[in-house]
């Protein structure tokens, strides 16, 4: 007999955990919180869900699948990789300006780094690649098609693709409001394709 059956729904709770997560942080959310949302008892909470670490890297990786899609679809939208980059920021910015005040639950995560232990930490970066994959394969076909300037490598381009998006997280974070969002990624896109 394996005990008595689980009296919630993991994957509902994992839903609930990444909402609380994402709006309070990682430091910022207890195991209190946590058991709460799942509706569950201490024991049955570290049964099913081991610790605070795991329940948090779940809810990243379940954000993460969701928002690297919709970001790829983006970047993969346009025949020219620099033209992908451009609707990469269009799509943060409408995507941050409807969540003002708590920005990407992702771009967050990369930007605070949570302390983590070191194999969760591996975990951490393989979830987060999710979309700093893309991110640098787009910038290396910039490359492959010519696109690069003077000035730019593949690398420095992923780089400043990632400072453009982690700088609209922060002022999404910030209470800017929506029509500043999608000002300031309008000008970086615009910027991408100069």
């Amino acid at each position: 007999m394996a005990g008595r059956p689980r009296k919630f729904d993991r994957e509902q709770a994992i839903d609930r955990f990444l909402q609380l997560f994402w709006q309070n942080g990682f430091a910022d959310t207890s195991i209190d919180d946590l058991q709460s949302a799942a509706g569950i008892q201490r024991g049955s909470f570290y049964a099913a869900f081991k610790d605070k670490e795991t329940s948090y890297l779940l809810s990243l990786e379940r954000y993460a699948d969701q928002f690297a899609e919709q970001a790829k679809a983006a970047m993969y939208s346009q025949t020219s990789p620099r033209a992908g980059l451009a609707a990469f920021f269009r799509f943060a910015g409408d995507f941050l300006a409807n969540n003002t005040g708590r920005g990407c639950f992702l771009l967050s995560s990369i930007a605070t780094n949570p302390p983590l232990n070191a194999a969760n930490m591996q975990f951490f970066e393989r979830i987060t690649q999710a979309l700093r994959g893309p991110l640098q394969q787009t910038c290396e076909r910039v490359k492959t098609m010519g696109e690069l300037t003077d000035k730019e490598t593949a690398h420095s381009l992923g780089a400043y693709a990632l400072t453009q998006v982690l700088g609209l997280n922060a002022l999404t974070r910030s209470g800017a409001n929506p029509k500043t969002i999608r000002a300031v990624a309008q000008l970086a896109a615009a910027n991408m394709q100069n």
